[in-house]
């Protein structure tokens, strides 16, 4: 899909509309003690804006939650989006993903995912805890074990 600037300015219109709600919903939340409970390793639909510039993950979609759960007691969390475009290769039949610092979460294992899908952890983000939508399911924990290599060289360590 090839970037539009008239496309990218109506999007950005909507958002603004959207994010004058979730103000609000934010308001309301704060002062009624109803901010959601999150927790590392869920997968959540997330609203991430419209009309983002360049390559960022936008629209409403699947995200995993990756900060540890002590910081997601405050009004953020650190997450990525899942993408149902990437790049693999099959050995013996399996996907494995083409890089490094990508991790492939298969819907036979993950029901609640749409397709098979990929966290690339180029894409990390922290976002408000206002955008978290309805919780779609949980990674195991050898999973989130597996990823902690692709997120050490997504970052350089």
């Amino acid at each position: 899909m090839s970037w539009s600037k008239e496309k990218n300015i109506r999007n950005a219109g909507h958002w603004l509309a959207r994010a004058i709600e979730l103000i609000e919903l934010k308001d309301y939340q704060k002062r009624n003690g109803t901010v959601p409970t999150i927790y590392r390793g869920g997968v959540f639909n997330v609203e991430l804006g419209e009309g983002n510039l360049g390559g960022g993950k936008n629209k409403r979609r699947p995200c995993l939650i990756i900060s540890r759960n002590q910081l997601n007691s405050g009004d953020t969390v650190v997450l990525i989006p899942l993408t149902t475009k990437f790049k693999y290769n099959l050995v013996k039949g399996v996907k494995t993903p083409k890089y490094k610092n990508h991790y492939i979460l298969l819907k036979s294992k993950y029901p609640f995912l749409n397709e098979d899908s990929c966290v690339k952890f180029e894409d990390i983000k922290t976002v408000d805890k206002v955008r978290i939508g309805e919780h779609l399911g949980n990674i195991d924990v050898k999973d989130l074990d597996l990823m902690r290599n692709r997120l050490l060289f997504a970052m350089g360590f």
